[in-house]
């Protein structure tokens, strides 16, 4: 009986040991990943979940190209505010015309402005600069292009987030009125509904909204970057440069 109780103190100790080996060389259960979690956050809203996934991917596209078209070399680049200020310059040698033929090899919205400017078609300076003004309005309303989209995702998303919010509550209610008691299981999944679908809906609508106020302002300050050089170049240009209507 002894020998029996030695052999069991002496087992004991290697057994447990044996057993701690084996649960530490065990494969743990590998944890989702963030692409995981994103899909079964996704799937869980149903089709409101996918109209929201396509609200945020217009909004990134509108954004992109808001950012493309208020790049400001793009609008107004260097060369062209330099050689626009130069007018004075042009003027101690009495020709315009290689500037002009800048401005139209150029290409951009102020090249295109200032040709307009120096063009020598207007015989008043006030009647230059309306017609330039228009022009200008003209090429702001163009870079405009994806600013109205975000302002649309701004509204949009919110009320799609609601819409699955609605359905989520509609889905659990419904759950109570079978027999036998409300299945919880259920009820679970459609407040999960809800509040994703709520979730997903804030988190377009508020990205919308930073990169519309942005991209606004921004629009708002080349304008008056703009309209300052132009009001300078007619000035110039009237100044140094006699416009003569030609003879009918």
């Amino acid at each position: 009986m002894c020998l029996f109780t030695d052999l069991f103190a002496t087992a004991t100790p290697l057994l447990a040991a044996a057993a701690d080996a084996a649960t530490a060389a065990a494969p743990a259960k590998a944890a989702p990943s963030g692409l995981q979690l994103v899909y079964e956050f996704l799937a869980t809203g149903g089709f409101v979940m996918g109209l929201i996934v396509l609200c945020s991917m217009s909004a990134i596209g509108a954004s992109i190209m808001a950012w493309l078209n208020l790049r400001e070399q793009v609008i107004m680049p260097n060369a062209v505010v330099s050689q626009l200020r130069s007018i004075p310059h042009y003027a101690l040698k009495g020709d315009i015309r290689p500037l002009q033929d800048f401005l139209l090899a150029d290409g951009s919205m102020l090249s295109r402005l200032g040709t307009m400017a120096i063009s020598g078609a207007f015989t008043s300076k006030q009647e230059c600069h309306d017609a330039c003004a228009i022009k200008a309005r003209e090429e702001i309303h163009r870079l405009e292009s994806g600013i109205p989209l975000l302002e649309v995702m701004v509204t949009v998303a919110p009320l799609l987030g609601l819409l699955g919010t609605t359905a989520g509550l509609v889905g659990m209610f419904s759950a109570f009125g079978t027999g036998g008691g409300p299945d919880t299981a259920v009820v679970a999944h459609e407040i999960g509904v809800a509040l994703r679908c709520t979730i997903a809906g804030l988190f377009v609508a508020v990205p919308s909204v930073l990169a519309h106020t942005y991209f606004t302002r921004r629009l708002d300050a080349l304008a008056v970057k703009v309209e300052s050089i132009m009001q300078e170049t007619i000035q110039h240009f009237y100044q140094h440069f006699e416009v003569q209507r030609p003879a009918a």
